[in-house]
């Protein structure tokens, strides 16, 4: 592949995720019997689609070419350099050619998925949801679709996942019981809403189908952890009421 080419790539991941991923990968921490839910859910996952995203979105229309296959020999586009000029406006303009392409094309499933990502990237969630809408018209759900969905739905909703995106996990699960990432959400999602017997219970089974070396593994330890003292807490406080 054309180092160029990746290099590019890699200088549009790391402008995305500035824009969207440190902020929320910071944990507030508790406070009293109101504890502040975990967002590192939604930055992790950020993170993970951004390199996609660039490497994407230059193949679909950083060449001119890709948007008429005729004329790929007689019109060329070189990589843009890594630079300065590589910036958040760059970003704007492809995602623009893609969502103009998608108007006259729009029975494009790929083109919409990619489109869906690109606005997630860029911080636009409800543009993200529209485009994901489009694309469930046109293909039947999977996990990895739904629950890509749940994650941008739950951004765009105030950065959580209760309501609609948990049951968007739901349906993921209930089409792979074993997917990784709606385990995630799932036990997010519930102790979100202080259900903190079912956090523990989906991140145990997150953990029983992760390997013992993963580097993600002490990050869900460590959250099962904050859910079982949590969860001990509210029993002792509920046997103490029930105790007068």
């Amino acid at each position: 592949m054309n180092p160029m080419f990746l290099t590019a790539a890699l200088v549009l991941l790391i402008v995305a995720s500035s824009f969207v991923a440190w902020p929320l990968w910071r944990l507030a921490p508790y406070e009293g019997s109101a504890p502040t839910p975990p967002k590192r859910w939604a930055a992790a996952w950020l993170v993970t689609v951004l390199t996609f995203v660039a490497v994407g979105l230059y193949a679909l229309v950083g060449d001119p070419s890709a948007l008429n296959p005729q004329a790929k020999e007689a019109v060329q586009q070189p990589v843009p350099t890594a630079g300065a000029e590589m910036g958040q406006a760059q970003i704007e303009g492809m995602v623009g050619r893609l969502a103009q392409r998608l108007q006259s094309q729009p029975n494009d499933p790929a083109g919409w998925r990619m489109l869906a990502k690109s606005y997630e990237t860029l911080g636009r969630f409800d543009q993200a949801v529209h485009a994901y809408q489009r694309l469930l018209a046109l293909q039947q759900p999977d996990p990895d679709l739904l629950t890509d969905y749940a994650v941008t739905l739950g951004m765009s909703k105030d950065q959580t996942l209760v309501g609609e995106p948990e049951s968007l996990i739901n349906q993921a699960l209930s089409l792979n019981p074993k997917h990784i990432q709606a385990l995630a959400l799932s036990g997010s999602a519930g102790f979100e809403k202080r259900d903190y017997a079912h956090a523990i219970s989906q991140w145990r089974k997150l953990l029983s189908l992760i390997p013992a070396d993963a580097d993600i593994r002490p990050s869900i330890e460590a959250n099962l952890a904050k859910a079982q003292s949590l969860a001990d807490r509210d029993a002792q406080a509920t046997k103490a009421r029930r105790s007068k």
